[in-house]
């Protein structure tokens, strides 16, 4: 079994308190994160800028935002993106466990765990185009938004369907415990 490892490692005490510590990082840095979007006079909601794939729009909100300010939002982001990749990974594992690491569930599960890693990943790879837009706002090149777009679409595929199966398979995993 590919992974074997998640059987005992790391612990279900481990993984429970690397849930706490995600939860508090992305609780503490979401209000800082909107705060300076707000402060910086950004125009559109996350879905828009982040979808667009249209370098020109991306031009458009950034003339009237003051990008110092937003720069801001999109560095903190990292610290979103290690709350939330940690609490994805360890629900998932946690709850792989509950069902055996080698019964489908358990198996989908330690993928989902996987997912949630790699949405983060692809969330710091869309923002690292998101900051090379900032360096030049006016005049970054339009494929950046482009590849900034096709990383955040990824990211929210993985952030979907890992997210929908945590809450699918923890609800599951609670009324099976209930039952025995």
């Amino acid at each position: 079994m590919k992974f074997k490892r998640f059987s005992k490692s790391p612990s279900s005490r481990n993984l429970k308190i690397l849930i706490i510590i995600g939860f508090i990082l992305c609780v503490s840095v979401i209000p800082v994160m909107q705060y300076y979007t707000e402060l910086s006079g950004f125009p559109v909601e996350l879905f828009s800028s982040q979808l667009s794939f249209n370098g020109d729009l991306m031009k458009s909100y950034y003339a009237v935002t003051d990008v110092e300010l937003y720069r801001v939002a999109p560095a903190l982001d990292y610290i979103f993106m290690v709350g939330y990749g940690t609490i994805l990974f360890s629900l998932s594992v946690l709850i792989a466990r509950k069902y055996g690491l080698a019964s489908s569930i358990g198996s989908v599960s330690l993928l989902i765990a996987i997912s949630g890693l790699i949405a983060a990943g692809c969330d710091g790879i869309e923002n690292m185009f998101i900051l090379s837009m900032l360096a030049d706002s006016a005049g970054f090149p339009n494929s950046l938004a482009i590849y900034h777009s096709v990383f955040a679409l990824i990211k929210w595929i993985l952030l979907f369907v890992s997210i929908t199966w945590v809450i699918i398979a923890g609800i599951l995993s609670l009324i099976r415990g209930k039952k025995k």
